[in-house]
């Protein structure tokens, strides 16, 4: 049965509204973002957004073209932010926000609407990902929660993760284990380290799940791991952390060119 127009309005406004709240009002995602706050983090936005949640996929069954809906809500998502990040007027200040937005949309703005599976939800993150990397010159990629909090599992190491399982290599390995230390002992004792840790955290996702959809996805790691990952270990064992750092980010940027292009 069709919304009377009264109800049709609110919900609307809801959804329009709700979905600029889902980001913008949503601070320091990194606070929580640990494995033993994490989950309950997560459900608690859930519940802070449902409603918004459930008033988008609403007007999105009763609208005679749901694209022009989705469309909406993700124009409207962008703006938000442009105005938001316009307004700081100190460069720093304005990039530290621009990476908090990025870490909202991966950790917890796109795994909620994916945690619903709503008709709209692939369509409308789809459009998100496309319009916010487009105008904000980033690699912003969605994963669902499930993905993620299996992530804390595995320490992030989504790529060398799953060059490590191509080779037949267990999830606790002598090279995996070493280059867990490494990120967590080395890179997240810098500033800039810890920089570099939330872009790959950005991006690595969507690289495995692409070059998982690849023909050859053996032989591509069989490639990351002789092209990088190997002389990473090395350089690790040497205690040539910087090169190691380096060559790390050559093989993130590399794959990120070829997948995320």
């Amino acid at each position: 049965m069709d919304m009377d127009i009264v109800a049709y309005g609110e919900t609307y406004n809801r959804a329009m509204q709700g979905i600029e709240d889902m980001l913008i009002r949503e601070d320091n995602p990194m606070t929580s973002f640990k494995k033993n706050l994490y989950p309950e983090a997560f459900q608690a936005y859930l519940r802070r957004h449902l409603e918004t949640i459930d008033a988008i996929e609403t007007i999105y069954q009763q609208e005679e073209d749901p694209n022009a809906w989705v469309e909406k809500l993700a124009d409207r998502l962008v703006q938000a932010a442009q105005a938001e990040l316009e307004a700081i007027p100190k460069k720093g200040k304005r990039g530290e926000q621009q990476i908090n937005y990025n870490m909202v949309l991966a950790v917890f703005f796109f795994p909620a609407f994916l945690e619903k599976k709503g008709d709209s939800t692939e369509p409308l993150t789809d459009l998100v990902v496309e319009k916010w990397n487009k105008t904000f010159k980033t690699s912003v990629g969605k994963a669902s929660y499930e993905k993620i909090e299996q992530g804390f599992h595995r320490k992030f190491c989504y790529i060398t993760t799953a060059a490590c399982e191509s080779q037949g290599k267990p999830d606790d390995c002598y090279e995996l284990e070493l280059l867990r230390s490494y990120r967590d002992e080395y890179l997240l004792a810098s500033e800039e380290g810890q920089a570099l840790v939330k872009e790959y955290y950005n991006i690595a996702p969507t690289i495995v799940n692409r070059i998982g959809h690849q023909e050859n996805p053996h032989q591509i790691y069989d490639e990351i791991w002789n092209s990088w990952l190997s002389d990473c270990v090395r350089l690790i064992e040497k205690g040539e952390h910087e090169a190691c750092k380096e060559r790390y980010m050559d093989m993130v940027y590399e794959l990120k060119g070829r997948y995320m292009a």
